[in-house]
C-alpha cells in the first residue's frame, strides 16, 4: 500500500503542474522556507501510514487519497487573468465555476485534512 501513496501523490504534482500558478509558486516559496517540513507535515501521514497502517485501516486510506486526488482536479490555480483547474485542463473545456466548486475543494481539503490524524492514530495503535 505504500507504493501506491507514491504514485497518489506523484499524480497529484503532476495534476498541480497542468496548471501553474500563483498558488503553486507561493507552494514552491512555502516549501523552500519552511526547508521541506510544509510538505513533509502534509503527505508525510499519507506515506507512513501507507507503509505501515494495518489492513483495517487501509479504507481510511483510501478515502484520505480520494480526497487529495478530487481537491487537485478540481483547485483552480493560474496566471493573473485567468484561472483554471486541472480538470478543467484535461476536459478541454472551461466547465464549471464559482461557488459550488469552490465549496468542493475546501470541503475535500479540509477533509483529507481532518482524515490525517486518525489514520495517524490508528496507524500507532495497532
Amino acid at each position: 500500500m505504500g507504493l501506491i501513496q507514491f504514485g497518489v501523490v506523484g499524480v497529484v504534482v503532476l495534476l498541480r503542474l497542468t496548471t501553474f500558478g500563483w498558488y503553486a509558486l507561493i507552494a514552491v516559496v512555502v516549501s523552500v522556507l519552511s526547508l521541506g517540513i510544509v510538505p513533509a507535515v502534509v503527505v508525510g501521514p499519507l506515506f507512513y501510514a501507507g507503509f505501515s497502517a494495518p489492513p483495517s485501516a487501509w479504507p481510511l486510506l483510501a478515502v484520505a487519497d480520494v480526497l487529495l486526488l478530487v481537491c487537485a482536479l478540481t483547485f483552480e490555480d493560474g496566471g493573473d487573468n485567468t484561472s483554471t483547474s486541472p480538470l478543467q485542463v484535461l476536459i478541454g473545456s472551461r466547465g464549471p465555476s464559482g461557488y459550488a466548486v469552490d465549496r468542493v475543494v475546501r470541503s475535500c481539503g479540509v477533509a483529507y485534512l481532518l482524515t490525517l490524524p486518525p489514520l495517524g492514530v490508528w496507524t500507532v495503535v495497532s
